[in-house]
C-alpha cells in the first residue's frame, strides 16, 4: 500500500487532491489517503443541498458547501474530523463491502480500547452513536472508498449545519441517515494529539511496511492539475448546485400553496395557488435557485411585489 497525507486543510482543494489521484495517478498498489478540513458540509453526489444543509447558517458562518463525486449522505467537516480514502483496483471480490474497507479503523480503535463495531450498510459506531460514515464510486477499473471519523469534532455545529429531514422537497435524490453522534476522543483512555492520532494509525494501516517505504509523492505538474479541478469544478455553483438532482418543493401558505420546480439548478416552474398574486412567482422561472440570485432577481420589483416576495424567500428558502 501507498499513502499520501494532505498538508492543506481547503476543502476545494483536497476534494480535487483526492478525485484527481483517484482518476489519475496510475499505481499497482492500493493508495491510502489521509486528510482534514476546516469547517465545511460535504454532500452527497446525488443529494439536494436545501433538503440537507442549513444554508442560511453556512453563509452566515462562511461555512463552504461542496458536493462531492460519491454518493452517500451529507457529512460536517472540521478540523477534528479525518478523512481516509482507499483507492484499489482489486475491489472485485470485495465490492461493496464497507466493513472490508474499515477492518482496519476498527482494530486500530480496538487495540486503543475502544469497543467500536461496524452497523448497517457503512457506519462505525461505539455503542448506539455513530462516529464514521462511508461511501464508495467506481471509475473504470478502480474503487474509490472513502469516509470520515469523528476525533474530536465540534459537534453542536455538526447539528447546527445539517438540516432536520424535510417532507417538503419531492425528488428521486438520496436523502442522509440521521443519526447520533459522538467523538473517539471521548472514549480513549489516555490522550492523544491529533497528529500522534494520525501517525499511528497510518503506522497500523501500511504495515509491515514503514511510513517511509509507503509514502507516495505528487509532481509538481499533478498539483498544478489538482489546482485547476478545484477552481473549475470544485468552486463552481454549476457542480455544487447545478449537478442536483431535479427536485419539487411544496409549502402551504395559509389556505393557499406555492409550487416551485427545480430542475439543473434553475427554477424550471413556479406556481402560486392565490390567482391575484400567482403572475409575480412566474416571473421567478429561468434564475438560479439560490437565495443570493433570488434577492438580485426580486430588486427589480415594485416595493409591493417586492415585499410579497420577500416573504416567498423566508419560505423557499427555510
Amino acid at each position: 500500500m501507498k499513502t499520501l497525507i494532505s498538508h492543506s486543510t481547503d476543502p476545494y482543494f483536497n476534494l480535487a487532491w483526492e478525485e484527481y489521484i483517484f482518476k489519475h495517478i496510475e499505481c499497482d498498489e492500493d493508495i491510502l489517503l489521509l486528510w482534514r478540513n476546516a469547517p465545511s458540509v460535504i454532500v452527497g453526489r446525488n443529494q439536494i443541498i436545501y433538503g440537507e444543509v442549513e444554508v442560511a447558517y453556512c453563509k452566515t458562518h462562511n461555512i463552504p458547501i461542496i458536493r462531492r463525486i460519491s454518493g452517500g449522505g451529507t457529512v460536517y467537516h472540521d478540523l477534528g474530523n479525518l478523512n481516509y480514502s482507499v483507492i484499489t483496483k482489486q475491489y472485485k471480490d470485495v465490492i461493496s463491502n464497507y466493513a472490508y474497507f474499515t477492518k482496519p479503523i476498527l482494530t486500530f480503535l480496538n487495540n486503543l480500547g475502544i469497543h467500536a463495531t461496524f452497523s448497517g450498510k457503512s457506519d462505525l459506531k461505539i455503542g448506539n452513536q455513530k462516529i464514521s460514515g462511508n461511501a464508495q464510486i467506481y471509475h473504470q477499473n478502480r474503487m474509490l472508498h472513502h469516509g470520515t471519523l469523528l476525533l474530536e469534532s465540534d459537534l453542536n455545529r455538526l447539528n447546527q449545519v445539517i438540516k432536520l429531514e424535510t417532507k417538503d422537497i419531492i425528488s428521486i435524490g438520496v436523502p442522509s441517515n440521521r443519526s447520533m453522534v459522538t467523538n473517539v476522543y471521548d472514549h480513549l483512555k489516555t490522550k492523544m494529539s491529533f497528529h500522534d492520532f494520525l501517525y499511528n494509525l497510518q503506522a497500523h494501516w501500511v504495515y509491515p511496511k514503514t511510513i517511509q517505504e509507503s509514502s507516495l509523492e505528487l509532481s509538481v505538474l499533478d498539483f498544478q492539475a489538482i489546482e485547476q479541478l478545484k477552481q473549475s469544478k470544485y468552486h463552481s455553483w454549476a457542480w455544487n448546485y447545478g449537478e442536483s438532482p431535479a427536485f419539487e418543493i411544496h409549502k402551504e401558505i395559509g389556505i393557499n400553496q406555492i409550487q416551485v420546480k427545480v430542475t439543473e439548478g434553475f427554477i424550471e416552474k413556479c406556481l402560486y395557488t392565490n390567482e391575484l398574486k400567482s403572475q409575480i412567482i412566474t416571473a421567478l422561472k429561468g434564475i438560479p435557485f439560490d437565495v443570493s440570485a433570488y434577492q438580485t432577481a426580486i430588486a427589480q420589483f415594485d416595493n409591493e411585489h417586492k415585499k410579497q416576495l420577500e416573504s416567498f424567500k423566508d419560505i423557499l428558502f427555510k
